[in-house]
């Protein structure tokens, strides 16, 4: 996630950083200052971490702003959890092919068209199972599956979960980068001596 946050005029990197660290004072965070740029890390992050949703970035005060660019590995599993799905549905419809060619399909379709022309009921019954007063066969509904080895693979299933990983990512995307732009905003006014100074901003 990638955006800028005004500066006052003179206000130095230092200062910038300052006014930043109590999010990086958090545990399992470390940081590392370098003239106007700093790059952290942060590992197992607490809940009450207020940047737990990140696991490093970078951040640098030039042209009167404080630039940020930051990595979140829960976003990028959200990212591409899409393709490893679509990899997998792919693959199952693939092997089905491969194992079910079209005359073999052919050939099954046929076998199980002349099986339904056998009514259950119209077949006699073994004698041992009428002496032992086993239930007659009962008559299958029209429409009605003999069972799921009929069903066939497909990307339905894929591109559902497909759906819902993409709207996590949107959402998470969205969402976690104005509320760590509005928080930087926040920290850097202070107390709000030159916040209406910056004027409006939103994320790059």
């Amino acid at each position: 996630m990638r955006g800028s946050v005004p500066l006052h005029p003179f206000q130095s990197p230092a200062q910038t950083f300052q006014d930043l660290m109590p999010l990086f004072e958090e545990k399992n965070t470390h940081y590392r200052i370098d003239g106007d740029a700093m790059c952290f890390t942060k590992t197992k992050q607490l809940p009450q971490d207020k940047m737990s949703v990140f696991d490093s970035g970078t951040l640098r005060v030039a042209d009167g702003a404080l630039h940020y660019d930051l990595i979140s590995r829960a976003m990028l599993a959200c990212f591409l959890a899409p393709l490893l799905f679509y990899a997998m549905g792919s693959a199952g419809v693939a092997f089905d092919k491969w194992r079910n060619p079209p005359e073999v399909v052919k050939a099954k379709a046929e076998a199980a068209k002349k099986r339904s022309k056998i009514k259950a009921e119209n077949v006699p019954m073994n004698p041992v199972d009428t002496f032992l007063g086993a239930p007659k066969p009962e008559k299958k509904k029209d429409g009605e599956e003999v069972g799921k080895r009929n069903r066939k693979p497909s990307m339905t299933v894929a591109y559902s979960i497909m759906g819902v990983f993409f709207i996590l990512w949107m959402a998470g995307r969205i969402l976690e980068h104005r509320l760590i732009h509005a928080r930087f905003r926040k920290m850097l006014a202070g107390d709000g001596a030159h916040a209406a100074a910056m004027g409006p901003v939103y994320p790059a």
